[in-house]
């Protein structure tokens, strides 16, 4: 059921590891980026406006906060990670670009690429995209870091982006295992995020 995700994800979703905690590897992450070296130019400038966002397949997800009693962690985990076909990075209304290029291509009969007909398919079942906020008010190569985490820890052929994410900062500097090992630990506070929230 879980073929095809990448060792450390694998690993979590059939059970065979725990979820991890990771809070010391993202601590470091915030930490750098809270303190960069002096002279520091960064991507997009310091200003704290960014945020990184999931977007969710309500019909794998099945309103997964209504569910949450039935369901160990596990379960959560397992359903949350199956239901993301998007990550992003964003700043105010970017993560609704893409529904705006779906409805586009509905109007005008352009040709669909594999996130646009996702959302698409969506809306003819009669859903509505979830689009998830989370890791807000950060400086923008912190949440290109922290998608560079997530789509690294999901497999790129999980999902519809189309290329890997950037690493900046010290985690630049970490092994692969170790950068996914992170973004294992953010979807898991991602999934909790959308608990606490709510899909509608």
């Amino acid at each position: 059921c879980f073929q095809g995700y990448l060792y450390e994800l694998a690993q979590v979703l059939t059970g065979s590891f725990p979820i991890p905690n990771e809070l010391d590897l993202e601590t470091d992450m915030c930490h750098y980026f809270d303190n960069p070296p002096t002279k520091c130019t960064w991507r997009e400038g310091i200003t704290k406006e960014s945020f990184n966002y999931i977007l969710i397949d309500p019909r794998i997800s099945q309103n997964l906060p209504s569910l949450i009693a039935d369901l160990s962690e596990l379960d959560r985990f397992r359903i949350f990670i199956e239901s993301i076909f998007y990550v992003g990075k964003g700043k105010r209304s970017r993560p609704y670009s893409h529904l705006y290029e779906a409805i586009s291509c509905e109007r005008t009969g352009s040709p669909a690429n594999h996130k646009q007909q996702r959302i698409l398919d969506i809306w003819s079942s009669g859903h509505g995209v979830v689009s998830l906020h989370c890791f807000q008010g950060i400086i923008a190569v912190e949440a290109f870091t922290r998608e560079a985490c997530l789509l690294d820890a999901i497999g790129l052929h999980k999902l519809t982006n189309t290329k890997r994410g950037e690493y900046y900062g010290v985690v630049s500097e970490w092994g692969v295992s170790k950068k996914r090992r992170l973004g294992v630990f953010l979807l898991h506070r991602a999934m909790h995020i959308l608990i606490a929230e709510g899909e509608e």
